[in-house]
């Protein structure tokens, strides 16, 4: 028994009395946020960025060599065909790679949220001023919206950023389709995974809640 004096005025610290210190930066929406753990860097650059690379490589070196004749000495052209050239290969990619990609990581990614395999990270990094206009949460209709959303930017940005250059280089007679444009379509597929699946995982992985379902919608 502790016997305190009655003239004596008694604190009690609560947990509410104690600040977190969260780590310093030099940027204003980062202050503070908890960083990333090992294993959540490794998640999003090993798994997401790497693995995405690869697999897109070879498949779209696939689709691209199924897709288009295979004689020797034949050109896709940079935009004389509508449904066979270039321009149309490229803005169509930009756009379907990141919607198709978000449907996929919105299953996959949510199901290793849940098991377990790798932990979300701190809300508040979608505070940043590019992620704060995009749709969260894994209801299939926000997962179509965030689909869309990401799709069209990417198309304007990717697709232009993509085809001056080819422009460019190729003029409007195109590129020889075996071999020149099959790889250069695996390597653009690729890169753009690597970049665009990290991104979408760490959306996922930011606004991941348990109780949230793909057909049930919560506000």
């Amino acid at each position: 028994m502790i016997l305190v004096n009655q003239d004596e005025p008694v604190h009690f610290e609560l947990e509410e009395d104690f600040e977190i210190e969260y780590p310093k930066s030099k940027y204003g929406w980062a202050t503070h946020r908890i960083p990333f753990t090992k294993k959540q860097w490794f998640y999003l650059a090993v798994f997401q960025g790497a693995g995405n690379f690869v697999l897109n490589f070879f498949l779209n070196l696939f689709l691209t060599w199924v897709m288009y004749p295979k004689t020797e000495g034949y050109y896709i052209s940079f935009s004389s065909k509508f449904t066979e050239c270039i321009f149309t290969d490229i803005v169509v990619t930009s756009f379907v790679l990141p919607f198709l990609t978000n449907l996929a990581l919105s299953f996959l990614c949510t199901l290793d949220l849940r098991k377990g395999k790798v932990q979300p990270i701190d809300e508040r990094w979608l505070n940043h001023p590019l992620f704060r206009q995009i749709p969260t949460g894994i209801f299939w209709k926000k997962v179509l919206k965030r689909g869309l959303y990401v799709g069209i930017i990417c198309c304007f940005v990717v697709s232009f950023i993509t085809l001056i250059p080819i422009y460019i280089a190729t003029g409007k007679d195109g590129m020889l389709v075996k071999w020149p444009y099959c790889i250069f379509k695996a390597f653009f597929c690729a890169t753009y995974a690597a970049l665009i699946s990290p991104t979408i995982a760490f959306i996922l992985m930011a606004s991941f809640n348990p109780r949230h379902t793909f057909f049930e919608n919560h506000k």
